[in-house]
C-alpha cells in the first residue's frame, strides 16, 4: 500500500495489517486490533482461526502503473477513513443517489462541487464522503463513507449490493433488487436518467476494467470476508 497515495496519518497502526498468505503478491489486507494481533502471533501453531480481521484494501493489479496497487475496500472503510488525509471527495445527497444507482456515472452527472474536487485528482481509488447538513433536518442526518474509483471521465463506487440498498432506503427511496444485476433499480420518478447512454458508457470502459479485482480475490460485491483466516504476517506499507 502506498502511504503517500492515501496520505495516511503517521498514527496509522500499520503493524496491525495482516495478510492471508506469506508468499507472493498479497490480494487483500486486513486490519485487526493490537491485542488480537498479539494473540495470532503467539498462538499460530496452537489455534486454528477460521476468520478474523476487517478487509481494508484489495489488490488492483492494473493500478500499479499509477501508484494505486491496492484499492480501498468498503468493508473496512469506516475503520480506515480516520487515517486517510488525501483523495477524499465530499459529495451531496443527490450525488450519493446517483453513485449508488448508476454503475459508472460521468462527472457531468454529479454536482459542480463534486466535479471540481474530482477533476484535479489522479486516477485511482477515492473516498466519497457525505456530511449531513444540520440546517436541513428533513434530509438524511447520518454521515456516509463510500469507496470509489476515479476513472478517466467518471466515478464509480465499490459497494456491495445489500449495502447499496440499505443506504438508498435510508434516503427514503424505494428500490427493486434485480437478481442478475449489481445495481439496484429505482421505482417511480427516481428512475429517471438512471444510466448513461451506450456510446458514453464505452468512453470510460478501460478505467472500469483497471479498477477490477482478480476473479479469485473475492471483491466487495460478495459481501463479507472469506472463510480462511489472514496469516500472522504484517503487510508492508
Amino acid at each position: 500500500v502506498n502511504r503517500k497515495f492515501y496520505a495516511l496519518d503517521p498514527s496509522f497502526p500499520r503493524m496491525n495489517l495482516l495478510t492471508r498468505t506469506t508468499e507472493g503478491k498479497k490480494r487483500q489486507l486486513y486490519m485487526v486490533s493490537k491485542e488480537l494481533r498479539n494473540v495470532l502471533l503467539n498462538n499460530s501453531e496452537r489455534v486454528k482461526v477460521i476468520n478474523t480481521g476487517i478487509k481494508v484494501w484489495c489488490r488492483n493489479n492494473s493500478g500499479e502503473e499509477f501508484d494505486c496497487a491496492f484499492r480501498l475496500a468498503q468493508e473496512g472503510i469506516y475503520t480506515l477513513y480516520p487515517f486517510i488525509n488525501s483523495r477524499i471527495i465530499t459529495v451531496s445527497l443527490e450525488d450519493v443517489k446517483i453513485l449508488l444507482t448508476q454503475e459508472n456515472p460521468f462527472f457531468r452527472k454529479l454536482s459542480s462541487e463534486t466535479y471540481s474536487q474530482a477533476k484535479d485528482l489522479a486516477k485511482g481509488s477515492v473516498v466519497l464522503k457525505y456530511e449531513p447538513d444540520p440546517t436541513k433536518p428533513d434530509t438524511l442526518q447520518c454521515p456516509i463513507v463510500l469507496c470509489g474509483w476515479r476513472g478517466k471521465a467518471s466515478i464509480r463506487t465499490f459497494v456491495p449490493k445489500n449495502e447499496r440498498l440499505h443506504y438508498l432506503r435510508m434516503m427514503g427511496l424505494e428500490v427493486l433488487a434485480e437478481k442478475k444485476k449489481e445495481a439496484p433499480v429505482l421505482t417511480g420518478d427516481s428512475a429517471a436518467g438512471s444510466g448513461p447512454p451506450e456510446d458514453e458508457a464505452s468512453a470510460d470502459r478501460d478505467e472500469e476494467q483497471a479498477a477490477s479485482v482478480d476473479a479469485g480475490a473475492g471483491g466487495d460485491p460478495a459481501g463479507g470476508p472469506g472463510a480462511s483466516a489472514p496469516q500472522s504476517r504484517t503487510a508492508d506499507l
